[in-house]
């Protein structure tokens, strides 16, 4: 940033680093929902609680949408990129605001995903 002045730079920077978090949530959402299937198989009498699964699916939903609301800017950006730099008070930064809002958001609720079913998949199993 050049003067209170937001560059192209500045905002696809922040782009780039959420895409690939958002990359690597996704991921580790599959990792969590495929050890589910094999504990199923494996051991009849896991359980794993609907509310878990309720979870990981809305966490999916949400990075979907941050994510295409990030290609959305982007695009924006190339489009519009004879407006730049920009002030905070521009659209594209308040926006840019709001996504970032969204990834803390969702960051949040990546850790409480991990907090409660990381230990339910893990050994020693609790398959009481």
């Amino acid at each position: 940033m050049k003067d209170g002045n937001i560059e192209i730079l500045d905002l696809d920077f922040e782009y780039k680093l959420w895409k690939n978090k958002l990359q690597f949530y996704q991921i580790e959402l599959e990792l969590m929902s495929s050890r589910v299937e094999v504990l199923k198989k494996e051991h009849s009498v896991f359980k794993f609680e609907i509310k878990h699964f309720k979870n990981i699916v809305n966490q999916k939903e949400n990075i979907e949408l941050v994510r295409n609301k990030i290609i959305t800017m982007e695009f924006e950006m190339a489009h519009y990129a004879v407006d730049y730099p920009i002030s905070s008070k521009h659209s594209h930064y308040i926006e840019h605001e709001k996504i970032r809002l969204e990834i803390e958001r969702i960051n949040s609720n990546q850790q409480g995903i991990l907090k409660n079913i990381y230990p339910l998949l893990c050994f020693p199993l609790n398959l009481k």
